[in-house]
């Protein structure tokens, strides 16, 4: 199930990024461009919390899900659309898709492992994508053979329970919700933190430390535990702020992508009930890091990391103290 889900994902993203670079080879005005890659993002993160609750609440919807988002995602495909609804059918597409696949990882799998390699793969299929790698014929079939593929296991294995097997209750709840506060608000700033290496000759360099970094995290966290973690993800930044040249931003990209897979599986234990709830509001911090990079308003590399290590400490602190099972949960 985890190699199928994080195969799709590769494959929808892009698919979605393909899509979205004919657009600068094929006579498109650049303002309908920017518009149509804002309504993109709008839609594809900014819808996720919705998509996502939405199948929380009728979890029996969750396999019909996968296919209705090829099916949009194929509709954005099709020859003559206009930016706008080409803009929505992928938008809804890939968010359908995120919401459905995020969901099913965090209630079949109780790891930090498991929703950084599902995440993982999308940053290579997009940097594919954008840079016209591979076209997106070839990623629509892959997104509907993985689909299939998906559907016969979800039949043969059943969907996996609401809250996965360590859901405890709910705890006490202004506590928790200050930690799932602290948690998407270190998503918002490793938004900003996940540009980086756009010269073609190393197009997929970066992506490819984006995708280490959220494997690497998760894997990390299940053998060395929470807090050694964070404390590795914090020495590995003040170690990139040391050195120079292109080390300094590929060290940084790593280990800010290494928090990814820890936010996104602690606000899970939160709200055991939402998992897809919770991965499409992880999903939306990242807006502004899309629409606000590079701008005034981007965050310094050295605040970044202490504001991340803290954030990840204090939300740790308040699983630990206030979640039932909080300690027996966090490796």
């Amino acid at each position: 199930m985890l190699f199928l889900l994080t195969l799709l994902h590769f494959a929808v993203d892009g698919l979605c990024g393909a899509a979205l670079a004919a657009h600068d080879q094929g006579g498109t005005a650049y303002v309908d461009i920017l518009r149509l890659f804002a309504l993109y993002n709008v839609i594809a993160f900014g819808g996720q919390w919705l998509a996502g609750l939405v199948l929380d609440l009728r979890p029996r919807r969750l396999p019909a899900a996968l296919p209705l988002a090829v099916l949009a995602l194929g509709a954005g495909l099709l020859p003559g659309l206009g930016w706008m609804p080409q803009a929505v059918c992928l938008g809804a597409g890939n968010c359908l898709f995120h919401a459905a696949g995020g969901s099913l990882v965090l209630r079949r799998y109780d790891t930090y492992a498991a929703p950084g390699i599902f995440v993982s793969s999308g940053a290579v299929g997009l940097a594919l994508g954008l840079n016209s790698v591979v076209p997106p014929p070839v990623f629509l079939a892959l997104c509907a053979t993985g689909t299939a593929a998906t559907l016969v296991v979800l039949r043969r294995q059943g969907l996996p329970p609401i809250g996965g097997s360590r859901n405890h209750g709910s705890g006490s709840r202004l506590p928790l919700l200050a930690c799932l506060l602290l948690l998407l608000g270190c998503v918002t700033l490793r938004g900003f933190g996940d540009g980086g290496g756009g010269a073609a000759s190393r197009l997929l360099l970066f992506p490819c430390v984006f995708a280490l970094g959220k494997a690497l995290g998760g894997l990390c966290c299940d053998h060395i535990g929470y807090g050694r973690t964070i404390l590795a993800v914090f020495l590995l930044s003040f170690l990139a702020l040391q050195v120079e040249g292109l080390l300094c931003p590929l060290l940084l990209a790593l280990a800010f992508n290494m928090t990814m897979p820890l936010t996104l599986r602690l606000a899970h234990w939160c709200c055991p009930a939402y998992p897809g709830l919770m991965f499409g509001l992880a999903a939306g911090c990242l807006l502004p890091g899309v629409f606000l990079g590079g701008l005034a308003l981007s965050v310094p590399p050295h605040v970044m990391a202490v504001a991340v290590f803290l954030s990840l400490f204090a939300a740790g602190g308040l699983f630990r103290r206030y979640a039932p099972g909080g300690v027996g949960r966090m490796p």
